[in-house]
C-alpha cells in the first residue's frame, strides 16, 4: 500500500510540475530572473535596448509612483508597504522599422506600440531581478503576425542580454 501510495504522490506531483511549466508560458508576457543588483541589471537592459537603435522614449518609475499613491488610494501590500517593490521600473521604445511594417499591414498593429520592457526587484526578495515584456498582440493579419514573431525575438534577444 505504501508503494501504491508513493508512486501516486510522484504521479501528482509530476502534473503538478507540468501543469507549472504550462501556465508559466501562457501568459500575455515573458520574463528572465537574475540573481544581481538592480542597478546592473537596469544598466544591462538599458545598453541592450540602445544597442540595436531603439531609443527609449520613457522610463516610468513605477515603483515611485505606487509608493507616492499609496496613502490617497489607501492600498498598502499585506505586509503594510506602500508597494511590493524595492525597484520596478518599464522602458518604453519603439522599433521604427517593425513599427512601420506592422501598421502598414494593418492600422490595428498600433495596439503594441509603444513596447515597453520592464525590470524590478521585489522587496522580499532583494538581488532577484525580474526583466520581462508582454507578449505582442496577435492580429487577424498574417503580415502582422510575421512582424510580431520578429518583434517577440528581439523582445526575448534584449531581456536575454540584459540578464545574462
Amino acid at each position: 500500500m505504501r508503494k501504491k501510495s508513493l508512486a501516486a504522490i510522484a504521479v501528482l506531483a509530476g502534473g503538478l510540475c507540468l501543469a507549472a511549466t504550462a501556465a508559466a508560458e501562457s501568459p500575455g508576457y515573458r520574463e528572465r530572473v537574475k540573481a544581481a543588483s538592480y542597478e546592473d541589471v537596469s544598466e544591462n537592459l538599458k545598453d541592450a535596448i540602445i544597442k540595436r537603435g531603439f531609443v527609449i522614449d520613457y522610463v516610468g518609475q513605477l515603483n515611485a509612483m505606487l509608493e507616492r499613491t499609496a496613502a490617497d488610494t489607501g492600498t498598502v501590500t499585506s505586509g503594510g508597504n506602500k508597494s511590493p517593490y524595492k525597484n520596478a521600473q518599464y522602458m518604453q521604445f519603439c522599433p521604427a522599422k517593425l513599427t512601420h511594417e506592422a501598421v502598414n499591414a494593418s492600422p490595428m498593429a498600433i495596439a503594441n506600440c509603444p513596447i515597453a520592457i520592464f525590470v524590478y526587484e521585489l522587496a522580499y526578495e532583494p538581488g532577484k531581478v525580474h526583466v520581462g515584456y508582454r507578449m505582442p498582440v496577435e492580429s487577424p493579419s498574417k503580415r502582422v503576425n510575421e512582424v510580431n514573431v520578429r518583434l517577440a525575438k528581439v523582445l526575448q534577444e534584449i531581456t536575454e542580454e540584459a540578464t545574462k
